[in-house]
């Protein structure tokens, strides 16, 4: 009998969980080692793990549809969740998304202009009179 370790992504229905099962596969050409996940539904009779929770799962019969592996044993409780397995974000990324979102939620109040000041208009009286002064 199969068995996989895996984190619970969802556990919305009853009786059941949503596992998501990483492995690390090796590119046969490019020899690069890449990371593969997959979701399986297991059968938790006692509805007792929670999403982040670290579980081991072992195949067993079809228990309906989409489900044909149960629940052995929570592993370790509530383990931090990562929606994309490769997708690691420092503490500066982090920030920056969360400055981003406080600006959506408040914007930034601008600061109305002052009043500008009238700058003195010459007439055509007044320039004539300047040149003259000028030469």
């Amino acid at each position: 009998m199969r068995s996989k370790i895996g984190t619970v992504i969802s556990s919305a229905n009853d009786k059941t969980i949503v596992v998501r099962v990483d492995r690390e596969v090796r590119h046969p050409i490019y020899k690069k080692n890449y990371r593969v996940s997959k979701k399986l539904h297991a059968h938790d009779e006692k509805n007792e793990s929670e999403v982040g929770d670290v579980v081991a799962i072992s195949e067993s019969r079809p228990i309906s549809k989409m489900k044909s592996w149960k629940l052995d044993k929570i592993i370790s409780k509530n383990a931090k969740v990562v929606d994309q397995p490769a997708a690691v974000e420092s503490e500066s990324e982090k920030e920056a998304k969360e400055s981003i979102t406080k600006e959506k939620v408040e914007p930034k109040i601008e600061k109305k202009d002052e009043p500008k000041v009238a700058e003195k208009i010459e007439s055509p009286e007044d320039s004539s009179e300047s040149e003259k002064e000028n030469s």
